[in-house]
């Protein structure tokens, strides 16, 4: 029965997609029209200069990776205008997604919690999740989750992530073995390496992003800018906001510490990640756990956290809800509900009440702001102390036990 097409996800999916579809072009009129047609023209220009055989230079909103011109140049081959050949892309990438979780959710006999989780949970995104390149990039992760469990494979896939939008190096982390770590990272390293000296060989600025980032402030929407958007509302905080590289930035009284305190955790994550791999017994299953767990450590402690970030989140959250659990407990289970209600809470603020927080520092938008974020803090929380607890060496000696116990006498 399970390995039938599943008929009714893919209908919820028909019908979500087609809403977003028609109302990012405003064949149904939601207002807010440049929060989902802005950054495609962004990309529509970005790809004229690419086409002219170079990168964008002196532009402080092109960060990206060079393999970031892929999906911006795409449209330019479909037979619509490019607006509408972007949304297109983007819905196809989207039921690539959808594809890929059902075949990995056979494979693991598990059951169809993550393709309702995407299905549903990327529908609450609203028109954001087609009209951004990140759901191009979850793409190249989920493929990179799902295809194949050899770490040469895993690991090119990642470093194709990798010079498409970086975040994909995180998926590395719950590699259970020396081997397997090194064969997927020098992968990694190696796949990422050979596309950017093609790049760089091909078009000039191929490598501006690796110092794009520097001079990056406090994205509003960011953790460390939560306790400034909320003091600001209620009238404790007289800074403001700018717009810098491509988003709303914090100024103001203490936001420079903020910087300083984002900037070092997000190693301090990292470590903390380092330290989980060096004591713990982990098993197949726990690679996707602890993707999901770094991904999302990432996300909130870096000094940017954009909307369509949490289409990141929710792409690997779903592969996690795909896999079969043998021990009892819910493993990843409540972190990926709360990032569906994080989805919820960023498809209401975003774009219809983003003026709240943005600009007038007005209360009822900020609300929702700080509650979407203190919901991806717990997220982040619990998925670190389940990822602990399900792969503590003592539980798998336990484990162990059992097992051996539960064998016949011969």
């Amino acid at each position: 029965m399970r390995h039938r097409p599943p008929w009714l996800v893919l209908l919820v999916w028909a019908l979500t997609r087609a809403a977003l579809f028609l109302a990012a072009t405003q064949v149904v009129p939601v207002g807010h029209t440049g929060s989902f047609e802005n950054d495609v023209e962004l990309y529509r220009e970005w790809s004229g200069v690419l086409l002219r055989g170079e990168f964008p230079a002196g532009d402080d909103k092109w960060q990206y990776p060079p393999f970031a011109a892929l999906p911006m140049l795409a449209p330019h081959l479909l037979p619509f205008g490019y607006r509408i050949g972007f949304y297109l892309l983007a819905v196809v990438c989207d039921l690539a997604i959808l594809v890929l979780l059902w075949r990995f959710s056979l494979r693991e006999g598990a059951g169809r919690t993550g393709l309702w989780a995407w299905t549903v949970g990327a529908a609450l995104l609203g028109p954001l999740l087609i009209s951004r390149y990140d759901l191009m990039v979850t793409l190249v992760a989920v493929l990179a989750l799902t295809v194949s469990a050899d770490p040469a494979v895993r690991g090119s896939l990642i470093g194709i992530g990798l010079i498409v939008k970086v975040w994909p190096v995180a998926l590395l982390t719950g590699l259970r073995r020396w081997r397997e770590l090194l064969t997927a990272g020098g992968s990694a390293v190696a796949v990422a390496v050979v596309g950017c000296v093609v790049a760089a060989l091909a078009m000039p600025h191929a490598l501006d992003f690796l110092t794009a980032q520097q001079d990056r402030g406090l994205q509003i929407e960011s953790l460390a800018a939560t306790p400034f958007a909320f003091a600001r509302a209620v009238g404790w905080w007289d800074g403001f906001t700018t717009y810098q590289h491509g988003a709303m930035e914090a100024v103001g009284a203490g936001v420079g510490t903020a910087e300083t305190v984002s900037l070092v955790a997000t190693p301090a994550a990292l470590a903390l990640m380092a330290v989980w791999w060096l004591r713990a017994a982990p098993s197949a299953l726990s690679y996707y756990d602890a993707a999901l767990t770094t991904v999302l450590l990432l996300v909130l402690t870096s000094r940017v956290l954009s909307p369509q970030y949490l289409i990141w989140v929710l792409g690997v959250a779903a592969v996690a809800l795909s896999v079969r659990r043998d021990r009892p407990g819910p493993g990843q289970r409540p972190a990926a509900w709360l990032v569906l209600v994080s989805c919820l809470l960023t498809g209401v603020m975003y774009p219809w009440m983003e003026e709240d927080y943005s600009w007038k520092g007005d209360l009822p938008g900020t609300l929702v702001l700080v509650a979407r974020n203190l919901v991806l803090l717990a997220a982040t929380v619990v998925s670190f102390v389940r990822l602990w607890r399900d792969t503590r060496r003592s539980a798998h000696a336990e484990d162990e036990a059992a097992n051996q116990e539960s064998l016949p006498v011969r």
